[in-house]
């Protein structure tokens, strides 16, 4: 994984600094679904159709669906799929809701409900980054307005009037949107600069800290070793066998670190001392999971197998990443040979065999 891809910050984890999906806007939206209600049936009391006020209730659920799927947008950006419908509807909620006034009882208050549900979802959706969808949303609404006006004898101009007053609206929303948004890209780019910066000091640390684990080990095993030859002492044939143990043991640490416990150590000593020839291989395929349950069963598994071997050879390998297996022990005690072989998804399996 590149550096780039583990530390970038989806969308969603940079704060919502302008409570676009905060519980105060869907708060205000209710609040301003019940004014909505009040006023319609306020301002259209005269209205005796029950298909007129049926298209009313359409429109309404038509603008409550629109503004529904804004809010309910993850993240910043609206979804292009969801900014279409959520357009869609809020054409379709002028177009009924205007169709659905009398002429003979029209006053304009009857219209500004249907409107400013209207400017409420463009002006949202413009917010969410979906500016053109949500302008041209705004011009088809005036386009059906005008329709309209001129389908019931007050005039295009007439008609388009009623959507004049969200015009301002989506003005501001479109500044906002180029001015104050642009904002939330540059926190996500900070944060990741923090998070990258957290995890190289977070890797260098753990280098330094193995480090000098390795020299603190060093010093433990090889000090008194050196310090003899320094002084010419004369050794003898057990002191060079531990000596010889003592640097296979500290190679151990350096290129096998996921078999590394003070349980694999001491049953690695005690094996090679026995005469078993003892080799741990570590190619990164267990990672982080040295640490968890796989790595110490790996490990367990490596103990019973060293205690087990009298003779011969055992090769333990932590495998490369990518391939089927996490690693596999071989015991070959010629003629006879076992191979245990643990998978990515923790069966082990176990080969035994004869080389005649």
């Amino acid at each position: 994984m590149t550096e780039s891809a583990a530390t970038r910050v989806a969308p969603d984890d940079v704060p919502d600094l302008f409570g676009l999906g905060s519980a105060t806007l869907r708060w205000a939206l209710v609040a301003f679904a019940v004014v909505y209600v009040a006023v319609s049936v306020g301002a259209g009391w005269q209205i005796r159709s029950p298909w007129r006020w049926a298209g009313l209730l359409c429109g309404f659920v038509l603008f409550t669906l629109a503004i529904g799927l804004v809010v309910r947008t993850g993240g910043s950006r609206a979804s292009t799929g969801a900014a279409v419908v959520a357009t869609a509807a809020s054409v379709g909620g002028i177009a009924v809701s205007l169709w659905s006034l009398p002429v003979a009882t029209y006053q304009t208050v009857q219209s500004s409900s249907p409107v400013s549900a209207m400017t409420i979802a463009m002006a949202m959706l413009a917010l969410h980054r979906r500016t053109l969808i949500a302008w041209s949303g705004v011009v088809c609404c005036s386009a059906v307005a005008m329709a309209w006006g001129e389908s019931i004898g007050f005039g295009l101009g007439t008609g388009a009037q009623t959507t004049f007053f969200c015009y301002p609206v989506m003005i501001m929303a479109t500044l906002f949107v180029l001015v104050a948004l642009p904002l939330e890209d540059r926190i996500r780019m900070l944060r990741e600069r923090a998070i990258a910066q957290a995890s190289t000091e977070a890797a260098t640390a753990a280098g330094a800290a193995e480090r000098n684990r390795q020299l603190r080990r060093l010093d433990r095993r090889a000090r008194p070793i050196l310090q003899q030859i320094v002084e010419r002492h004369e050794f003898t044939s057990a002191e060079v066998a531990n000596a010889r143990l003592t640097e296979a043991q500290l190679r151990d640490g350096i290129r096998a670190q996921a078999w590394e416990s003070e349980a694999v150590r001491e049953a690695v000593w005690r094996a090679r001392r026995r005469g078993v020839s003892v080799l741990l291989l570590d190619d990164g395929a267990a990672g982080p999971a040295t640490d968890s349950v796989v790595g110490r069963r790996l490990r367990d598994a490596l103990v019973d197998e060293l205690d087990a071997v009298d003779g011969g050879q055992l090769t333990a390998r932590v495998l490369p990443p990518g391939r089927a297996l996490l690693a596999s022990i071989v015991v070959n005690e010629d003629p006879r040979f076992r191979r245990v072989e643990f998978g990515l998804d923790g069966v082990v399996a176990v080969h035994t065999g004869s080389l005649d």
